[in-house]
């Protein structure tokens, strides 16, 4: 019986464990080629238009070797695995491959945030786009397998109000002089969409975890007299750890 049993729980991870493993090792693949050669010509692009405009005091540019393809692959290989790896051991390589190629592209989103405090709509779009498709494909399954259009409909629903909730929370902020700008709103929606088929409270909770990150290490930028009490930092980056240390937990828990 023991042997029966331990083949009944090995099966599926002889199947899955492949998959998975083979999507964040091409999602790390990709990051080192064309998604850290798009940051990289964005950043140029960025900054050749700003110097075109004539931009008074011109951006500033800060650790842009983070955006080498060296980096880059190492930052996206260590989080796609870690990612993956999570995934199957609590049994949920269905959301391990939808999140890996998410983790992916916000890893480069990210660097690109902490270039030039910029995040690329191409990157957050594509992440969207790829959510979506996942959302709907899983409904799908869900209603072929047997279960009731609410029940299927279910996560996407919660997905979609979980966006338009942290998006339009993140707007208002946006208005407000609270060093939020019109990419954190689009990258606050988009974590709302990752999150929110597992729980609002995992979605607001990722946002919640995003905004203590960044302001405790304003503090400790500051005390160690890195940036000065009105030079603002890049939210992208801490957001994203945020809503990644969330999916961990909800998924580790379960949710």
């Amino acid at each position: 019986m023991p042997t029966v049993t331990l083949l009944i729980v090995a099966a599926p991870l002889v199947v899955t464990a492949p998959l998975v493993a083979a999507a964040a090792s091409a999602c790390a693949a990709a990051v080192a080629g064309p998604a850290s050669r798009f940051a990289r010509d964005y950043v140029a692009g960025f900054m050749a238009g700003a110097e075109q405009a004539g931009d008074d005091p011109p951006p500033v540019v800060r650790r842009r070797a983070l955006l080498g393809a060296g980096p880059q692959t190492a930052l996206a290989a260590s989080a796609c695995a870690t990612t993956a790896l999570w995934a199957l051991v609590h049994h949920r390589w269905v959301d391990g491959l939808v999140a890996v190629p998410v983790v992916a592209l916000l890893v480069v989103a990210g660097s690109v945030d902490a270039v030039c405090h910029r995040l690329p709509n191409r990157l957050l779009g594509a992440a969207a786009a790829w959510l979506g498709a996942a959302l709907i494909g899983r409904a799908v399954a869900a209603l072929v397998a047997g279960a009731t259009a609410s029940r299927a409909g279910a996560p996407p629903a919660r997905a979609a109000l979980c966006a338009l909730g942290l998006g339009g929370a993140a707007l208002i902020l946006a208005l407000l002089p609270s060093g939020l700008g019109m990419g954190d709103v689009k990258l606050c929606a988009l974590t709302g969409l990752w999150l929110g088929p597992l729980g609002r409270d995992v979605a607001l909770g990722g946002a919640l975890a995003g905004v203590v990150l960044a302001g405790l290490s304003a503090l400790v930028l500051m005390a160690a007299r890195v940036v000065g009490r009105r030079q603002m930092i890049a939210m992208g980056p801490y957001l994203i750890v945020g809503a990644w240390l969330a999916w961990l937990l909800a998924v580790g828990a379960g949710a």
